[in-house]
């Protein structure tokens, strides 16, 4: 089962095309009917992709083997926590009339995937949190861990097939709608608010990739990050957005994302750790009781892009 992926917010296809929406005589520069079926998939993505995520650690940490399920003899069993249910909503109703509007996308088919793998995973997380929260656990010798247990992560995996699928499908449509804006706004407008908007959101999501691998490599992420700095200068310089309040925060996310980078790039330099797995046995073996991540590592370096993402989103 695949859970390793981090993940990674998408920015609204809105808040790219609406930016780029009219060129200087008022015409049109994007004319696409899919941005709201886009958007609805996105919302659902980033909705719950991360709350799922987190549930799965949390469920399966207390566990000595996750395969194998728990004894029922575990001193504190936890539960995978419920989605709220906003985030819920976005993946039902509004999801399902989206996917009824034209035109159909070729992402279609791995959107309604995952709208049933979550669907079908909600269900069994909630009954488990209710179980969880009434203590059942503690009166019932642990019967209903090791029932429930197999059917919740045979979901999990259907839902960890699916999100794969999504996140590739998204992930190259975010990339096709952003190399036409771009180059559509620079022949109309230049190098305008528009154009970095969608640069130093797109750069900074493969800065803040750059660093997710297993073992990143430091002379490329060290290229990287000096050329986001590059393009954080030119705007300075260019002085585009300076009576734009909102493009303050944006800049100043990007400033976050930056240090941390930084702050990555510092660690991997002195041989410390920046993935999780590598930090957690750091804690085990010098028997910290400390649980955040330091500054630069991997989290923290995709926290500051997800603060990126969510600032950048409210400018539409």
């Amino acid at each position: 089962m695949r859970v390793s992926r981090v993940s990674v917010p998408v920015l609204l296809a809105g808040a790219m095309i609406g930016l780029a929406a009219c060129g200087p005589g008022g015409g049109a520069l994007v004319a696409d009917r899919s941005v709201d079926k886009i958007n609805a998939y996105i919302a659902c993505y980033n909705g719950v992709e991360a709350p799922v995520r987190e549930g799965f650690q949390t469920y399966t940490g207390w566990m000595a083997d996750a395969a194998a399920g728990p004894t029922g003899k575990e001193a504190q069993p936890r539960s995978p926590g419920k989605v709220a249910s906003h985030r819920v909503e976005y993946c039902a109703q509004p999801l399902t009339d989206a996917l009824a509007l034209a035109p159909a996308l070729p992402m279609d088919a791995a959107v309604r995937d995952y709208q049933q793998s979550f669907q079908t995973l909600n269900v069994l997380v909630e009954q488990a949190d209710g179980y969880f929260t009434r203590e059942e656990y503690r009166r019932d010798g642990g019967e209903g861990l090791r029932s429930q247990h197999g059917p919740l992560m045979q979901a999990y995996a259907g839902f960890f097939e699916a999100s794969d699928a999504l996140d590739a499908a998204l992930e190259k449509s975010e990339q096709e709608r952003r190399a036409v804006q771009l180059q559509q706004i620079e022949d109309s407008e230049g190098r305008s608010l528009s154009y970095y908007h969608l640069r130093i959101v797109g750069d900074g999501k493969q800065l803040a990739l750059a660093f997710q691998a297993d073992a990143p490599d430091l002379p490329a992420l060290r290229t990287r990050l000096a050329e986001y700095q590059g393009l954080i200068k030119e705007i300075e310089e260019a002085g585009v957005g300076k009576d734009n309040p909102m493009w303050g925060h944006v800049r100043r996310s990007a400033d976050k994302l930056v240090r941390s980078a930084g702050r990555g790039v510092e660690r991997l330099s002195e041989g410390k750790p920046i993935t999780a797995e590598a930090l957690a046995a750091e804690r085990k073996a010098s028997g910290s009781w400390l649980t955040s991540d330091p500054e630069g590592a991997q989290s923290t370096i995709m926290d500051a892009y997800n603060d990126l993402v969510t600032t950048s989103n409210r400018m539409h």
